[in-house]
C-alpha cells in the first residue's frame, strides 16, 4: 500500500508540475501579446502637426493590427484549450488513481479480515487438539488401569479354579 501511495505522488507532483510549467508558459505568451499589442495600438512619437499618414495607411495599418489581434486572440485560446485538455486528463487520472487506491485497501482490509478470522479458527482448533490429546491421555491411562485390573481379576480367577 505504500508502494501505491508513493506512485501516486509521484504521477500527481509531475502532473501537478506539468499543469504549473503550462500556466506559466499561458502568463509568459499573455506577457507577450499584451507587449505587441501596446506596440500596434500604442502612442506613436510623431512631430506636432504631422499626421501618422493617409487614410489608406491608416486604414490598411488597422486591418493588419485587427489580424493581429484576432490570431493572437486565437493563438491565446488555443493554449487555453490545451491547458484544459491537460488539466482534464491530470484530473482523470488522479481520480482513477485514487479509486485504485480505494479498491487496494478495500482489499487489504477483507484480507485483514479472512485473516483475522482464520487466526481465531486456528486457535480454537488448537484449543480443541489440546482439549482431545488431554481426554486422550486420561483415557489411556484409564485403560491401562482397567487392563492391569482385569490380568489381576484373570489370575485371581485362575487361582480359585
Amino acid at each position: 500500500m505504500d508502494f501505491g501511495s508513493v506512485a501516486e505522488n509521484e504521477n500527481v507532483s509531475t502532473l501537478t508540475e506539468h499543469v504549473q510549467h503550462l500556466g506559466d508558459e499561458n502568463v509568459c505568451v499573455k506577457v507577450q501579446l499584451q507587449e505587441r499589442n501596446e506596440r500596434v495600438y500604442g502612442p506613436r512619437d510623431l512631430p506636432e502637426g504631422k499626421l501618422a499618414g493617409s487614410k489608406p495607411d491608416l486604414s490598411a495599418r488597422r486591418v493588419f493590427s485587427e489580424e493581429d489581434k484576432l490570431k493572437i486572440s486565437k493563438d491565446l485560446i488555443d493554449l487555453q484549450i490545451e491547458t484544459n485538455k491537460m488539466k482534464e486528463k491530470y484530473e482523470m487520472k488522479n481520480f482513477e488513481l485514487k479509486n485504485m487506491i480505494l479498491a487496494l485497501e478495500n482489499r487489504v482490509r477483507e484480507l485483514e479480515l479472512c485473516s483475522e478470522k482464520v487466526t481465531g479458527e486456528r486457535d480454537a482448533l488448537r484449543e480443541r487438539l489440546h482439549a482431545l490429546e488431554t481426554s486422550r491421555k486420561e483415557l489411556a491411562d484409564e485403560y491401562i488401569i482397567l487392563k492391569s485390573n482385569y490380568l489381576a481379576l484373570g489370575k485371581e480367577l485362575d487361582q480359585e479354579v
